[in-house]
């Protein structure tokens, strides 16, 4: 696709290749979500035992794979060249970053000789993170190219990137009228809209403490899913933490436990992430609440199965 030209606003947008990057992503997110789908139906025919747990356990990671790939391609799908008076905008999905027309040394175009080894995702006809560039070095890439040759490397102090507009020679043609006609507005920088800016992606310990209360909730599925086939058809529920509570149920019953209890972290966890906008330690309370309230329930577990 050309770039397209708005005239009367000094403003180049260039959308770069994006078909083939797009439709493998997409794709892949159709695959794994249709084996999510297959899988979760067959696991749900078979009886209650630690296998139809990881039944369940692989339809969910297929499932967030398929979500995974899906925001992938509507990253290559977004992908843009924004280049005016200011500086260049690369923009994918819920980034834009920004690259001030003052800090631009200058821009190159790709080369066979510059073999570019990209380490981040990618694939072919899409490549997104930081690569080794021959004869340049250390590279940030947001390109679709397939060919060296379809590269533009935009060199800064700081950092260097590469990019692949449609049409490189028109882009280097742009870019150097914008660069003459420069009028520095604002530092180089990266946007992000309000999923992607959200603290927990850079707070390490927040991160922890969800993925601790995560990882005790699955564990305690998978625990009563193991159990189960081995349990009587009538069990007594205790749950000392609140009251000294002693029912007699059915045994389906004891899979109300993991139930509440991960409805009890959805609950904390939701609560968390919106506190972490501005209460940083009510947010830590939260997430560690929902650690400790786990262990609350594995223990009305255990005593369900001791009881049992």
């Amino acid at each position: 696709m050309h770039p397209v030209l708005l005239k009367g606003e000094g403003l180049t947008i260039n959308r770069p290749s994006r078909a083939v990057g797009t439709l493998i992503g997409a794709g892949a997110s159709f695959l794994a979500l249709s084996l999510a789908a297959a899988l979760l139906l067959k696991a749900t025919g078979w009886p209650v035992s630690f296998t139809q747990f990881l039944g369940y356990a692989a339809a969910g990671v297929l499932a967030v794979l398929a979500l995974i790939f899906a925001f992938w391609a509507y990253g290559c799908h977004t992908l843009r060249y924004v280049i005016d008076r200011t500086g260049i905008t690369i923009g994918w999905g819920p980034i834009q970053h920004f690259i001030s027309i003052e800090t631009i040394q200058k821009i190159v175009p790709g080369r066979g000789e510059h073999q570019p080894h990209v380490q981040g995702l990618g694939w072919w006809g899409y490549h997104i993170g930081l690569g080794q560039v021959d004869g340049i070095g250390q590279v940030l890439f947001y390109s679709t190219h397939r060919a060296p040759e379809e590269l533009v490397y935009i060199q800064t102090a700081g950092a260097t990137f590469a990019i692949s507009p449609a049409n490189p020679i028109r882009f280097l043609t742009e870019a150097q009228r914008f660069q003459q006609a420069g009028k520095p507005a604002r530092r180089s920088g990266v946007k992000r809209d309000i999923l992607s800016g959200h603290p927990i992606w850079a707070d390490r310990l927040a991160q922890l403490l969800a993925a601790s209360a995560v990882a005790a909730n699955l564990a305690l599925w998978g625990f009563l899913f193991a159990i189960y086939p081995g349990l009587s058809n009538e069990i007594t529920i205790e749950f000392p933490p609140i009251g000294d509570i002693v029912t007699l149920h059915e045994k389906a019953e004891i899979m109300k436990i993991p139930g509440t209890a991960t409805a009890v972290l959805g609950l904390n966890l939701l609560a968390g992430l919106t506190f972490q906008w501005k209460e940083r330690a009510a947010a830590y309370l939260l997430v560690s609440n929902a650690v400790f309230f786990q262990l609350l329930f594995w223990i009305a577990a255990a005593f369900a199965v001791i009881n049992a």
